[in-house]
């Protein structure tokens, strides 16, 4: 073998070697750069994906809509809520949505006091006085709770029965198509998220 040929062997395996080290440390170096970098991008989905925090979730109410919560009735809704089992952001929300927290609000219907009691439905739950807080709060829980058992804990289905009857919920076999009861679920659904992140003293 000529000389020539020799060193041209040498040389190539020379750099064959320094390109060997140089992808060993590539691979060791830059693996966890990589690896970090994916990382991060799975955290700033799921923080991007993740419920939002009392602070932005006020963003989604108006400044009438905030204005309007007040807490002067939470000692009734936590009795009443834990009376009858339910959560009382929900009872809350309802509240917002029926009367915005107005002790004697009078719907065109004849619904009365803050959860906005149909008077048959007065009568039937024995509310002597259905513009008192307090019985107008329990009676009306009691009411929720029964739609909630009516329809198998389905919390969409009882608050339409809420408002538009449950008598409507069976005929149409699901939520009615009435704009009036789609924009009341959308509104009670909305005030139940911001009570849950907003959990009231």
């Amino acid at each position: 073998m000529t000389k020539p040929i020799v060193q041209k062997i040498a040389h190539m395996g020379l750099a064959g070697l320094i390109l060997g080290i140089n992808g060993v440390f590539f691979f060791y170096s830059e693996k966890p750069v990589i690896s970090g970098e994916i990382y991060c991008q799975k955290i700033a989905v799921s923080e991007q994906t993740a419920i939002p925090d009392a602070r932005s979730f006020h963003l989604t109410l108006t400044l009438e809509e905030r204005s309007a919560s007040v807490n002067t009735y939470d000692h009734w809704i936590r009795g009443a809520s834990q009376k009858y089992a339910l959560d009382p952001a929900l009872v809350k929300a309802v509240i917002h949505a029926e009367s915005r927290f107005d002790p004697l609000a009078v719907s065109p219907k004849g619904a009365k006091g803050l959860m906005q009691i149909d008077p048959v439905t007065v009568a039937e739950l024995g509310i002597t006085d259905p513009f008192n807080p307090k019985f107008n709060i329990y009676g009306g829980v009691r009411y929720l709770r029964e739609m909630l058992d009516t329809f198998k804990g389905d919390k969409r289905l009882a608050l339409a029965a809420y408002n538009a009857g449950p008598n409507q919920v069976l005929r149409h076999n699901g939520v009615p198509p009435f704009k009036d009861t789609k924009k009341y679920l959308s509104k009670v659904l909305r005030y139940l998220t911001y009570y849950k992140l907003n959990r009231f003293s």
